[in-house]
């Protein structure tokens, strides 16, 4: 998929990374202009993210009930339109269509914590499986009234076995009940290669 092909029903989440930092900003899309797609302001504490220095972007645009677009790398500018000011975003590559419905399941069992993405409180729960495009965890009833369908949270655990250290911001996409728990089973918001290693090597482990 090109950027100019992306349509205003999608969703645009990005991941940025700067030496041991990282940050998740998603938002919609505005128009396109030639090779590049205008899209509403990136915000934080609402103020408008400035992408200078040496950053390593990358993007999926996402819509509910289509598989999502990854790019590896964009870069991010500023400009101004019609007396409005938008985030621009353009890449030397295409969008690559990921396949959700090859994603297998590896159950983990391992505590961990979730927090809404936008702030919170920490949850400890019982991650219960991970895959290369999702993650699902169990919390007691009523332990964490704020984890709605919808809600955006962010997914931690450290792997006993390899010291590996998941990190991920995700949609909670399901949610169900089982005896006093509740199950959620969420959506990763953007394309995570380095979980796709880590699976391959846990499933090589295990034969």
């Amino acid at each position: 998929m090109k950027l100019r092909e992306i349509r205003p029903d999608f969703e645009i989440s990005i991941n940025v990374k700067s030496g041991n930092s990282r940050g998740n900003f998603v938002t919609t899309p505005a128009f396109s202009e030639d090779d590049n797609l205008y899209v509403h302001p990136f915000m934080h504490e609402r103020y408008m993210i400035a992408f200078d220095g040496d950053l390593k972007i990358d993007m999926t645009a996402y819509t509910p009930g289509e598989l999502p677009y990854y790019w590896r790398a964009v870069s991010i500018s500023k400009a101004e339109r019609r007396g409005r000011i938008y985030h621009v975003i353009s890449s030397k590559i295409d969008g690559a269509k990921v396949n959700r419905r090859s994603a297998v399941r590896l159950p983990v069992g391992t505590k961990g914590v979730v927090t809404l993405q936008k702030g919170g409180l920490e949850h400890r729960v019982e991650i219960h499986n991970i895959s290369a495009t999702g993650i699902s965890f169990i919390a007691r009833e009523g332990d964490a009234p704020e984890f709605k369908r919808e809600s955006r949270v962010r997914a931690m655990y450290t792997d006993v076995e390899t010291g590996y250290n998941v990190d991920v911001f995700c949609r909670i996409v399901r949610v169900s009940k089982y005896n006093n728990k509740m199950v959620y089973g969420c959506s990763f918001t953007r394309v995570y290669m380095e979980i796709a290693k880590y699976l391959a090597n846990k499933r090589i482990r295990g034969k």
